[in-house]
């Protein structure tokens, strides 16, 4: 629904004692959260949505029905959870719990993944436009050419290949005679592996932060929180200097909805490896989820002091309660849906997971196992801090 808040606002000036609070009601959800929220669970999620191609645009009619037959089968939804493919027109899914956006409480995690829009053939290739920031180093990623069917009414694969990056940019080499023509779009794969010791191979921008929200919501339906986990589509986008050629989607979504309070924006983040390294580890894969001060360097959101040092606090806490949540040093974290947010409310809260080549920069995307469980656990606890921090009425 469009409209005003209806909620109360977070707390501008929140306490050590407010967080002690929050740190206390997770201790009371722990044991639910840890049923639930499993690294065996996590797996099955990760790998059906990893699996599913997600173009930007259709994200949300490719990933959708895979979303709700995992939460079917869990039989987690109905009661207090519901899930809508086409959030008031935006092109966004969402779960939501109770009252949903209403409650002001958000979790956003972009649906989409990486793809590019087609030239006609030169010299056996097409070359591709990406929309996307194309960051895949020189050399041959395998991918597929989709197209929407009219008769079937769903997308289907029209050529396999692979993706060419070179000197003359990014094109793509079909196995066979295939022409593809403008509406078709062209997605590298990568195949979905489970390494030793957590460690995991696929597509996870953003297959990962999705299936952490989908972990959380049925926890936090039976909890009795009021949120809205938001799927928008359209998170990826071209280059440029500013904001508004990515996350096209939830700037639509914000749009049609109530502001929010308080938002937790969940991405695939670079690894210590790639530059985004901090204190303890964080960045390391297998290290734990990672939280940031800012992205982008303060071109995306910028946590308000107040409300950072109690998130830190708060988070630095999780550890001992089964989530393990790294502060980031920051040199760099990337922009992903706190654009548009921030031009709602400045309350947000960037957490996410470290993974090492998440546009296929240099090999196909990993990521681990544990930080994803860990990620899934601490959005569950970020709502007892979100709670204690509401202002008093």
């Amino acid at each position: 629904m469009t409209g005003s808040a209806t909620h109360r606002w977070t707390c501008r000036a929140p306490t050590g004692v407010q967080v002690e609070r929050a740190l206390r009601r997770c201790d009371e959800i722990r044991a639910l959260v840890e049923a639930h929220v499993t690294p065996e669970r996590m797996l099955r999620y990760v790998r059906a949505l990893s699996d599913a191609p997600a173009p930007s645009g259709v994200a949300s009619l490719m990933r959708t029905p895979v979303l709700r037959a995992l939460l079917e089968e869990d039989g987690a939804l109905g009661g207090r959870l519901a899930l809508e493919a086409n959030y008031g027109g935006t092109g966004a899914a969402a779960l939501a719990t109770g009252s949903g956006a209403e409650s002001g409480l958000w979790y956003i995690a972009h649906l989409d993944t990486i793809s590019y829009l087609v030239h006609p053939a030169q010299g056996g290739r097409h070359p591709l436009v990406p929309f996307c920031y194309h960051l895949t180093g020189h050399g041959k990623r395998p991918a597929q050419a989709l197209r929407y069917d009219l008769e079937a009414g769903a997308f289907v694969v029209v050529a396999e290949g692979v993706l060419l990056s070179d000197g003359d940019g990014p094109s793509f080499v079909p196995s066979g005679d295939e022409h593809l023509r403008p509406g078709d779009r062209v997605v590298p794969m990568a195949p979905f592996e489970t390494g030793q010791n957590g460690l995991l191979t696929g597509h996870f921008d953003n297959a990962g932060g999705v299936a952490a929200l989908a972990l959380a919501a049925p926890v936090l339906a039976e909890i009795g929180s009021d949120a809205f986990l938001a799927m928008p589509d359209e998170e990826e986008g071209p280059a440029a200097t500013g904001n508004q050629s990515i996350s096209r989607g939830s700037a639509r979504l914000l749009a049609a909805a109530p502001a929010p309070r308080f938002s937790v924006v969940v991405d695939m983040q670079q690894t210590a490896a790639e530059g985004n390294c901090g204190p303890d580890g964080a960045g390391v894969p297998g290290a734990g989820a990672v939280l940031s001060e800012f992205s982008s360097l303060a071109r995306g959101a910028v946590t308000p002091p107040p409300l950072y040092s109690a998130v830190r606090e708060f988070a630095r806490n999780l550890d001992a309660r089964g989530a393990t949540v790294k502060e980031t040093s920051n040199l760099y974290t990337s922009r992903s849906d706190d654009v548009s947010v921030m031009q709602r409310n400045s309350d947000i809260v960037l957490l996410g997971f470290p993974g090492a080549d998440r546009h296929f920069d240099t090999a196909y995307p990993t990521a681990h196992l544990d930080d994803l469980v860990s990620l899934s656990r601490a959005l569950v606890y970020m709502s007892a801090l979100a709670a204690e921090l509401e202002e008093e009425p």
